[in-house]
């Protein structure tokens, strides 16, 4: 099977995933998305985002019809105006029949930002006035100015909330939780919010975030803190970074075509402790031989925790920016691990290293969703176009001063 047929297989099979753990029963939970196959009851708010996504691509591919595909986007919009949540945001996770609060996890701003960028991409694409209305009514009642805050003369976003103590994310008195002061994924939450914000606004809270920049082995990363893979795709995934360069000059893409290939380089490095690493690449975030891990490489801004686990997931999320090394990764599991390829395509996580090599039982949605839009975006480059070129995108584009290139640099070969 040559590489271009991988990749369709696997975007067909991911597809499969949202189709099978998604709730089609007609109820309060209609469309939301399980957070992972290993506990199908609790829904992902984020990955409901990448289901309301995978309806565009299932529908541009003709693997469903039209009508079957506005039903679940305009039943999974009708789910969302009630579904929990706190001023616009969003439960991090949901009871999948209810929509309700799952026990008293918190209200996730990155979470929502996920599920809005699902939002925008089906007003790009369904020309529906229902869909429309919807999509606007939940853009329209997100409050993002509640969670500004001034810290050390720079103008950020509150990560989190959570009104219980003792819930989760809690440590002392029950609120506010952290802030997103680092270069992370949260790059979409600026888009999402620079339309409904004052413009001095939107442009302090996209400078406030620091820009640290590290280098290894000669690939110079502007990093978030532990160099986790996932941080430099989850917004990418929608936004078509390669076409702009921010205020500053920063092209995106290119930051992430760095990261990858300093991960990869990062992994080749610590063979003598991991062997596995000699044939595999991808330390990022994902499941593991003992439950969900974080897992970094350099550069970062301390020193990166890793067992052995490859985030499988994440190398085929970095396949935009570091093709011919993600599409190494994906032949050597299909033709020489086939414990890492099912029934939704490649698993989760592998670890040669571990006394009994592993290979994930579980598929997590947002894992798989994000995986699933980068290829998508490999093949046709649409989720791309359809988020990017909206006008509310577009709207924040302008405001937060981003230039369109003359020249777009692709990794594809």
């Amino acid at each position: 099977m040559d590489k271009w047929n991988l990749l369709e297989g696997e975007l067909k099979r991911s597809f499969r995933f949202f189709e099978d753990y998604t709730n089609w029963n007609p109820g309060p939970g209609y469309g939301l998305t399980s957070d992972t196959t290993k506990k199908a009851h609790i829904a992902s708010i984020a990955a409901t985002g990448f289901a309301l996504s995978a309806w565009v691509i299932g529908d541009r591919r003709h693997w469903i019809d039209r009508s079957t595909a506005l039903q679940r986007v305009i039943g999974t919009l009708t789910t969302l105006q009630t579904a929990a949540h706190h001023r616009g945001f969003f439960a991090h996770f949901l009871d999948r029949d209810t929509g309700q609060r799952f026990r008293t996890c918190e209200y996730s701003t990155i979470d929502t930002a996920l599920c809005l960028n699902g939002v925008i991409t089906v007003m790009a694409y369904f020309d529906d006035p229902t869909v429309q209305s919807l999509g606007m009514a939940l853009l329209n009642r997100v409050d993002w100015a509640w969670l500004v805050f001034e810290k050390e003369g720079k103008t950020l976003f509150r990560m989190a909330y959570n009104p219980d103590r003792h819930g989760d994310y809690v440590h002392g008195e029950p609120g506010f939780i952290s802030q997103w002061d680092m270069a992370a994924e949260q790059k979409m939450m600026y888009f999402l919010a620079a339309p409904f914000l004052p413009e001095e606004t939107a442009r302090a809270l996209y400078l406030g975030f620091r820009r640290d920049l590290a280098t290894y082995k000669g690939h110079t990363v502007i990093v978030n803190p532990g160099g986790n893979l996932f941080a430099y795709h989850f917004s990418e995934a929608w936004f078509d970074a390669a076409r702009y360069t921010d205020p500053q000059g920063i092209n995106w893409a290119h930051n992430a075509h760095e990261a990858g290939l300093a991960n990869r380089q990062f992994c080749l490095d610590q063979q003598p402790l991991y062997p596995g690493y000699g044939q595999l690449w991808g330390l990022s975030a994902s499941d593991g031989p003992k439950g969900y891990q974080v897992s970094g490489a350099q550069p970062a801004l301390h020193e990166p925790h890793h067992n052995g686990t490859i985030s499988v997931y994440s190398v085929l999320s970095s396949l935009p920016y570091t093709f011919k090394e993600s599409v190494e990764v994906m032949e050597t599991l299909y033709y020489h691990h086939p414990q890492a390829y099912g029934k939704y395509g490649y698993v989760d996580a592998v670890n040669l290293d571990w006394p009994t090599p592993f290979f994930s039982p579980y598929t997590l949605g947002i894992d798989k969703g994000c995986s699933m839009l980068m290829i998508e975006n490999v093949l046709t480059q649409s989720i791309w176009t359809l988020y990017t070129k909206h006008p509310l995108i577009q709207q924040a584009l302008s405001i937060l001063g981003f230039m369109e290139v003359t020249h777009v640099q692709r990794h594809l070969d």
